[in-house]
C-alpha cells in the first residue's frame, strides 16, 4: 500500500495541511470524510487507515485510574503510551469555590525500543528497534484524544525512546499537533538524556516549537551519572550549565524553565555529596526546577528506591535553598506505566483490561 506521502507527491502542498487538520477533527473517521478535498483525491486515500497505530492492550490502574495502552504500529511493533488525570483547582469568579478540573496529560513515545540503556529503565533493556514516523507520534494524541472526546491538558514526551534521537519526526510531529489543536507550547514537555551535538542543533533551528525542556541528570556528579546512564557524555555536566544559559537568551520568557530529572536511588545517588552537587549545579542554571523522582521497581539489580523521609528531606533542603522543587507523582506503577517501566507488558496481575 503506497504511504500518505506518496498518494500526495503531485498535489498542492497545501493539501496537506488540509489533512492534517481533519485528522483531528473527531467527526471524521476517514480520508472518504474530508471534504475539503476533491473527490478524486479522497479516492486514492480512502484504503490509507485513519490512525496509524491500533489498540493492542489497554490497562486501567485499580490505584489511580492511570491507563496505560499498548499501540500496534503497521509492520507489528508495539508502543506504549499513558494517560494520567489528575484534579486541579480552577479559579471561578463567579463561584464562592474553587470548582475541581480533571488534568489530562498524555504520556507519548518517540521509538521503538531505546539505544540510551539506562540502568535503571526498562525500555533500554528491550534495546532499540526503529524511530516512529512523524505521523505514528501524531496518532498517540490522536488515539487519546478520540478515547477521551475531549481536552488533553498536557503532553509529555517521556515515554519510549530518546527523543533527540529522532529529531526531525519529532520536529513536524509537535508542530503539527500545535497548529491544529488548543494546546500551547509551554504545555508540551520534552525529556532528553542529553544529547549535546542535538541539543546544539535545537538552539539553531527556529523551525522547532518552544516547547519545555527537561534533563534526565540523575545525579551533578559525573562518574555516578556515568554509572547509571552509560550514554552519558564526558563533561556533560559543564555542558548543561552552558547550554542552558545559551537557551534562555534565545528565549527569555519566564514561563520556560529548564527542568533537572533526578531518580533517587537508595545508596546511589541520595547522600549529602551528590545533594550538594545537584544545589551546585542548579545554581548555576537560570530558571530551573528540580523534580525529584522515586524509583519504580524495574528489576533492575543493585537498584531500590531512597526513602521517603530521604526524599523529602532532600525537598525541604532544596526549597529553603531558594529553587523551584517537586516530587514526582508517580501513577500507574501497578500496570508497569509509570515512570522507566514501560516495555511493552500485556499483562499484570495488579490490572484489569478495559
Amino acid at each position: 500500500m503506497n504511504t500518505l506521502a506518496e498518494l500526495l507527491t503531485n498535489e498542492p502542498k497545501y493539501r496537506l495541511k488540509q489533512i492534517q487538520k481533519a485528522w483531528f477533527d473527531l467527526s471524521l473517521n476517514s480520508y472518504e470524510e474530508i471534504t475539503t478535498l476533491p473527490v478524486e483525491l479522497r479516492e486514492k486515500l480512502k484504503n490509507l487507515p485513519w490512525l496509524s497505530v491500533k489498540l493492542h492492550t489497554i490497562l486501567k490502574s485499580k490505584i489511580d485510574g492511570t491507563e496505560k495502552a499498548l499501540l500496534e504500529l503497521s509492520d507489528g511493533e508495539l508502543i506504549e503510551t499513558v494517560l494520567m488525570v489528575r484534579e486541579s483547582l480552577k479559579e471561578n469568579k463567579e463561584a464562592s469555590k474553587w470548582p475541581v478540573e480533571e488534568r489530562h496529560t498524555i504520556c507519548i513515545s518517540s521509538q521503538v525500543g531505546c539505544a540510551m540503556n539506562c540502568f535503571f529503565c526498562a525500555t533500554g533493556k528491550a534495546g532499540f528497534k526503529r524511530n516512529l514516523t512523524t505521523e505514528e507520534i501524531v496518532d498517540q494524541y490522536r488515539f487519546w484524544q478520540r478515547r477521551l472526546t475531549g481536552h488533553i491538558s498536557n503532553i509529555v514526551v517521556m515515554g519510549q525512546g530518546e527523543p533527540l534521537l529522532n529529531y526531525d519526526n519529532l520536529k513536524n510531529a509537535l508542530n503539527i499537533i500545535l497548529n491544529n489543536t488548543e494546546i500551547g507550547p509551554t504545555k508540551i514537555t520534552v525529556s532528553t538524556c542529553g544529547i549535546p551535538e542535538q541539543m546544539e542543533k535545537l538552539l539553531a533551528d527556529k523551525d522547532f516549537p518552544q516547547v519545555c525542556w527537561a534533563i534526565s541528570l540523575h545525579s551533578a556528579i559525573e562518574e555516578t551519572r556515568k554509572k547509571i546512564m552509560p550514554a552519558h557524555r564526558k563533561d556533560f555536566v559543564k555542558f548543561l550549565v552552558d547550554w542552558s544559559r545559551r537557551y534562555h537568551e534565545l528565549i527569555p520568557s519566564r514561563t520556560h524553565f529548564i527542568g533537572l530529572e533526578y531518580l533517587m536511588l537508595a545508596g546511589v545517588n541520595d547522600d549529602e555529596k551528590h545533594r550538594k552537587a545537584l544545589e551546585k549545579l542548579a545554581n548555576k542554571i537560570p530558571r530551573v526546577k528540580i523534580n525529584l523522582i522515586p524509583y519504580n521497581d524495574t528489576n533492575s539489580p543493585g537498584l531500590s528506591k531512597t526513602s521517603q523521609t530521604v526524599i523529602d528531606d532532600w525537598h525541604d533542603y532544596l526549597m529553603k535553598a531558594g529553587f523551584v522543587c517537586t516530587i514526582r507523582h508517580s501513577q500507574g506503577q501497578d500496570i508497569a506505566a509509570a515512570c522507566g517501566q514501560l516495555c511493552n507488558r500485556t499483562t499484570t496481575d495488579a490490572v484489569k483490561n478495559v
